[in-house]
């Protein structure tokens, strides 16, 4: 039974993959959240948000009376918390204030508090970066929607943003023009005398990482070089992760 709801979620969510405009996006999550199929599609749904770059009130009015509706005080049953708990998290990737009010009569719950107070807090932080990761003016159409979404990532000058873009391809299958972006933003930070801060860092690490998924032996020097020159331990050892993890090469 499991096995038939994966493959289920899968076909749904390679749906959502290949929208070919803004108000499909809607719809098609507007249909998951519309239905009463198995709870563990709308917990994956949620998860894709993250990184869908929308904010459209008719998906997340749906998503809130969702909450409104299934949230039930005590309930420790663990499926249920996790869905509970990401239609608190879908609601602050909407990115959309009017939400702030339905989240805040969350934080004093002793099970769901720690949720709400991060769904408050995304929710200034998705109100500008949902029209960057969705802005189509940058959109090219010879690269699927998400694709798309991850370029404006990776090209945005947000270290977050960015983080969240290379671990999307760290996780999926990409083109080759993601890697050479990923390739040139490596470069360009190995390039700099002074990383930043230890967010800065692990956002160099993700790069590093993704850069090395791609299992190309064209980006095998830069990430050598990363290794043997970066003045980040943590930097250097994920990169040295990466090429033992995908080129079967050890660097002491």
């Amino acid at each position: 039974m499991r096995f038939l709801f994966v493959l289920i979620a899968s076909f749904l969510f390679f749906n959502l993959s290949v929208a070919a405009t803004p108000e499909e996006d809607v719809e098609q999550y507007v249909k998951i959240f519309s239905s009463n199929s198995n709870p563990v599609f709308h917990s994956d749904a949620v998860d894709t948000l993250e990184w869908k770059g929308l904010s459209d009130t008719r998906l997340f009015d749906i998503i809130e009376q969702r909450l409104q509706t299934d949230f039930v005080v005590g309930n420790y049953d663990k499926m249920e918390k996790n869905r509970v708990a990401r239609y608190m998290r879908a609601l602050g990737y909407s990115g959309q204030q009017k939400y702030a009010a339905t989240l805040q009569r969350y934080v004093r719950d002793p099970v769901y508090g720690r949720y709400a107070e991060g769904a408050l807090k995304d929710l200034p932080i998705y109100q500008k970066w949902n029209p960057i990761i969705s802005g189509r003016f940058s959109f090219d159409p010879k690269y699927s929607d998400d694709t798309n979404r991850i370029l404006n990532m990776l090209r945005s000058d947000d270290i977050f943003l960015q983080r969240i873009g290379a671990k999307r391809v760290y996780f999926t299958t990409q083109d080759k023009d993601v890697f050479d972006v990923l390739a040139s933003l490596v470069s360009g930070r190995l390039k700099q005398s002074n990383y930043g801060d230890r967010e800065s860092q692990d956002t160099f690490a993700w790069l590093v990482k993704a850069l090395g998924s791609s299992k190309d032996p064209q980006y095998v020097a830069l990430i050598t070089e990363v290794a043997n020159t970066t003045n980040s331990s943590a930097v250097s050892r994920h990169a040295k992760e990466a090429l033992q993890k995908n080129y079967y090469i050890t660097i002491r």
